[in-house]
């Protein structure tokens, strides 16, 4: 039994940008609802312009919803101000102010509000984010990890109720990106903050939430745990955003094949899908193959299919090569 307190609910909310200029609306968010537990690590999963920034700014209350109740602990904020509503902010470029030092950064918002404790809480939040040698330092003399470490710091030192992340990792490299992800995972543990991230990237979402809010067009398709989002997609979209997808009709049934689930057929048996290599990209341990079929499960189809197979068993393929398959995954 699931006895979580709800830090955040988001209630019926709907929201539109309007242009003064022809007295037009566009609709962003429509009739939204989310409720995100205490102490979790929620993202907001969707491609580019699907509305996920814009609902960080309404929760943050950088804009104000048309409709619906925003509720921090059972408390209806939508009338307070954004530095009222204790909730962090980290955003896309860390914000960070470039001619402050790290110190001055973390002690900024704490001195706004005339904290005499300013010194102690600075030293303490840089000592638990492992910073205390950069305090000296300007934003230009850090690394991307390191910025977002003060970045998340100065969010931090406040003891916001939940902690909002636009996309932090987004201008990172893949290696420094992966290495920061597994950080910013211990970091969000260890002080038990509830958070919620905005991210375009499936794998960054798989791997950091415990729970994903699948976002299209301004409504949220599917809201779960990343295993139930890869393995039991409610729908198409979130099938093929999480993840590859293929869409195969067996017996007028509509199935979701992960790319990964193909498997090379070494048995004596009728193969699953009997096709032709049409492309071949090499990734590593795993290669994928774009396969064009012409028989499925005994039956003549053609379609274009994604296939991700071990290199080392697959090398002999090329573009043009007969293949046999077999799906690994119950049907």
């Amino acid at each position: 039994m699931n006895n979580k307190e709800i830090a955040l609910s988001l209630k019926n909310i709907s929201f539109s940008y309007k242009n003064e200029k022809n007295k037009s609306s566009k609709e962003t968010i429509k009739n939204l609802s989310l409720d995100i537990e205490e102490g979790s690590f929620t993202t907001l999963l969707g491609p580019s312009g699907c509305g996920k920034t814009t609902l960080l700014k309404l929760i943050m209350g950088f804009l104000k919803a048309d409709q619906g109740q925003i509720e921090l602990y059972g408390k209806n904020i939508n009338d307070i101000a954004p530095n009222k509503r204790k909730i962090g902010m980290v955003f896309q470029d860390y914000a960070l102010f470039p001619h402050m030092t790290v110190r001055q950064n973390i002690q900024f918002g704490l001195k706004i509000k005339k904290d005499k404790d300013f010194a102690l809480k600075c030293k303490e939040i840089a000592s638990n984010l492992d910073i205390e040698k950069l305090l000296d330092r300007y934003p230009n003399q850090l690394s991307g990890g390191q910025q977002q470490r003060v970045a998340l710091a100065r969010a931090l030192v406040l003891q916001p109720q939940i902690i909002l992340m636009d996309e932090p990792l987004s201008s990172l490299d893949t290696k420094l990106r992966e290495k920061v992800r597994e950080d910013l995972k211990s970091i969000q543990k260890r002080f038990k903050i509830t958070t919620v991230y905005v991210t375009h990237d499936q794998e960054e979402a798989l791997s950091l939430s415990d729970k994903i809010a699948v976002i299209n067009e301004g409504k949220i398709l599917q809201y779960g745990v990343p295993r139930d989002l890869y393995f039991k997609p409610q729908d198409n979209f979130t099938a093929d955003f999480v993840g590859h997808s293929n869409f195969i009709t067996i017996d007028g049934n509509l199935y979701t094949i992960r790319p990964e689930w193909f498997e090379l057929n070494k048995s004596d048996r009728e193969a699953d899908i009997e096709g032709y290599v049409k492309a071949v990209s090499f990734l590593g341990d795993m290669t994928r193959f774009k396969i064009e079929s012409y028989k499925i499960k005994g039956k003549e189809e053609k379609l274009l299919l994604t296939a991700d197979l071990k290199t080392l068993e697959s090398n002999s393929l090329n573009e043009g090569s007969l293949v046999s398959l077999n799906i690994n995954h119950k049907w």
